[in-house]
C-alpha cells in the first residue's frame, strides 16, 4: 500500500491507512461499515459539483444520516465508532469532523440540521438516533473548509462534467493505485 500525496482540500483520516511504523492498521467509518455490512466496494461513480465549486466521483447513491442536533450526531457517531472498534477495527474518524450543519449545504435540500458521514450505499446503520437518510446531491457535500471523506469523495478528473461516470481512485478505485488499505492525506483547508 502506498501514500498518496494530495493537494488541494483537505482529506481526513476517512481512507484507511497503513502505518507500517506501528504496525496498525487505520480504518474509516465509511469503509469499515461498508466491509461489516457485507456490500462490495465499487470501483466506479459518478461526478457530482461540491459546496465549494469543484467536481469530485462519488460512489452512486452514496447516503448521509442526518440528525436533529449537533449533540444527537456527534453522540450517534461515537456509538458507530466505539462499536466497530469494540469488533477490532481502529478507526482513523473524528465525530466532530463527520458531523456537519445542513446549513452549510443549502443546494443539499436535507431535511435535517445537522449530517453524519457520507457512506457507501447499503452500508446504513440501524440507530433510533438518526433522523432520517438522504442521498448527497451535487451541493450537499465539500463545503468550503470541511474535510472530505477520501474513501468516498475524490477530485474529478480535469474536464469530466456532472453526471458523468467515472473511477474512483480515492479509497475504493480500479485505478489499482489505491483501494481498501490505501492512505490518501492533506494538510490544507478546502476554499480557505
Amino acid at each position: 500500500m502506498r501514500s498518496v500525496p494530495s493537494s488541494g482540500p483537505s482529506l481526513s483520516g476517512i481512507a484507511r491507512t497503513e502505518r507500517a511504523q506501528r504496525g496498525v492498521a487505520v480504518v474509516s467509518i465509511a469503509g469499515a461499515v461498508l466491509a461489516l455490512s457485507g456490500c462490495a466496494p465499487t470501483e466506479e461513480g459518478i461526478v457530482l459539483e461540491g459546496a465549494d465549486g469543484e467536481k469530485y466521483v462519488m460512489p452512486e447513491n452514496a447516503e448521509r444520516p442526518m440528525y436533529d442536533s449537533k449533540e444527537a450526531c456527534i453522540a450517534d457517531v461515537t456509538a458507530q465508532i466505539q462499536q466497530l472498534e469494540s469488533q477490532g477495527e481502529t478507526i482513523a474518524d473524528s465525530p466532530e469532523d463527520l458531523c456537519e450543519s445542513s446549513d452549510a449545504y443549502p443546494q443539499g435540500h436535507y431535511s435535517h440540521l445537522w449530517l453524519g458521514p457520507i457512506l457507501f450505499a447499503g452500508s446504513r446503520w440501524n440507530s433510533p438516533a438518526v433522523a432520517g437518510w438522504a442521498n448527497v446531491p451535487s451541493g450537499g457535500f465539500a463545503a468550503p473548509g470541511s474535510k472530505l471523506q477520501s474513501d468516498v469523495v475524490t477530485p474529478a478528473p480535469a474536464g469530466a462534467t456532472t453526471g458523468q461516470r467515472a473511477p474512483l481512485k480515492g479509497g475504493f478505485g480500479s485505478s489499482g493505485k489505491s483501494g481498501f488499505g490505501s492512505a490518501v492525506g492533506g494538510g490544507s483547508s478546502a476554499g480557505g
